[in-house]
């Protein structure tokens, strides 16, 4: 009898270890699901905070990237078939040869009309956001401007984010149309957050030598490492961060495609060989400023850094625009850039 009731005690506990670990396993699954939403879904620019002071660029820039009368929708697929949307506005001369044309001259009497630059938005936003950027090369430098939508954002198909990963796939394609729009074209690439995330994976691929430079401001050492600690700012999360990320990672990997551990700027920036400024502001609590040192020892290229003190998550162009742009334009100008 005492055997039957401890064989049954031995069974119902089996029963109880096995049910708990499955309802423990379905609440992992379905808060990695829940965080898989949260984080990696593509969201649209909120325009409540516009009102902020150090917005009042941006939504300029906004507004002058949508409404420049010389804008073009212009359209490539991606190497999965999504197609992808983005902006070009052509240098005040016309396109890339049309001046020169028009004044009689061979167009490479004209070096600055194959002057490009590529401006890559950041996460929950889209192209529009890149109009503060994108004027400054245009205006300013007289540069050809292409201003993407990434994956999933704006009007690019997609349905999630990439964390710069694929979306360091689709710039080697936008790079692609720029060659065979202008094969004497030379590039710079210029992201913001995740969209300078994945311009420093863009530059860990084998790169046309016409890509001559990559401006990175604000961005992330690895999407693992960045998910991570936004995963450990949501308030009443009961899940171990370590088990709540390799979860996400297998749901990303299942949905999206791609593992979030290959989305490592700091392991691209070793393989680089593209002159590379890395920026980043002092203040800035969402990508913390300690990524920025540890990308630039790891980088193998070319380099150079400017920190912004003050400045919070992306606001370095506008909490100081003059030391911004001073240093990126004399980063433009220097001998191993070959821009100019």
């Amino acid at each position: 009898m005492t055997e039957k009731i401890g064989g049954k005690c031995k069974s119902a506990a089996q029963t109880l270890l096995f049910t708990g670990g499955c309802a423990l396993a379905g609440g992992v699954i379905g808060a990695a699901e829940y965080f898989y939403r949260y984080a990696l879904t593509p969201k649209k620019h909120d325009p409540r905070p516009d009102r902020d002071p150090l917005e009042k660029e941006y939504a300029a820039g906004r507004s002058w990237l949508n409404g420049h009368p010389h804008r073009e929708d212009v359209y490539i697929h991606g190497d999965d078939g999504l197609q992808l949307h983005g902006n070009f506005i052509p240098a005040q001369g016309g396109t890339a040869d049309g001046a020169a044309k028009a004044a009689g001259r061979a167009p490479e009497e004209r070096r600055e009309e194959h002057r490009y630059a590529i401006c890559v938005h950041g996460y929950a936003d889209a192209a529009e956001s890149m109009g503060l950027y994108a004027r400054v090369y245009h205006d300013r430098y007289g540069m050809h401007v292409l201003v993407p939508d990434l994956r999933g954002h704006g009007r690019s198909d997609g349905d999630y984010v990439g964390m710069g990963y694929d979306d360091s796939f689709d710039l080697l394609r936008w790079i692609d149309w720029v060659l065979e729009k202008d094969p004497a074209a030379r590039i710079v690439l210029h992201g913001i957050s995740m969209g300078a995330a994945a311009v420093l994976l863009t530059t860990g691929h084998s790169l046309p030598s016409q890509v001559k430079a990559a401006v990175a401001d604000t961005a992330y050492t690895s999407a693992f490492e960045e998910l991570t600690l936004v995963y450990k700012q949501i308030k009443g999360a009961v899940i171990p961060a370590p088990v709540m990320l390799e979860s996400v990672r297998l749901i990303t990997l299942l949905r999206a495609g791609y593992d979030l551990k290959k989305a490592s700027p700091l392991q691209a920036v070793g393989h680089s060989g593209t002159p590379t400024l890395f920026i980043h502001g002092q203040a800035d609590d969402v990508i913390p400023s300690r990524m920025m040192p540890a990308l630039y020892r790891a980088a193998s290229c070319p380099k150079s850094f400017q920190w912004i003190p003050e400045a919070g998550h992306a606001k370095s162009v506008v909490r100081d625009p003059e030391t911004y742009w001073t240093r990126v334009e004399r980063f433009l100008h220097a001998d191993d850039v070959g821009l100019y």
